[in-house]
């Protein structure tokens, strides 16, 4: 049963592949105090995408909001 002060997110990503990309997903998500609730890893040539459901407090989702797009370069080869 969802706790009352859970909030939710759903984050989706396609790039090129490389070593390591989820792990780097996964660690930020994790760092922010959110939980992935569930998630779809596929890859379409050389492209990787994902789509996640995130849960976690109201503060610890507006905390992976602001700093994700921050992310993005680093996942860049």
């Amino acid at each position: 049963m969802p706790q009352l002060d859970e909030h939710y997110l759903v984050i989706t990503a396609l790039g090129a592949d490389r070593p390591g990309i989820v792990n780097t997903i996964t660690r930020h998500v994790s760092s922010c105090g959110c939980n992935i609730e569930d998630s779809r890893l596929a890859m379409f040539g050389e492209e990787f995408t994902f789509i996640m459901l995130l849960s976690g407090s109201w503060n610890a989702i507006t905390l992976l909001e602001s700093t994700l797009p921050q992310k993005g370069p680093n996942l860049i080869c």
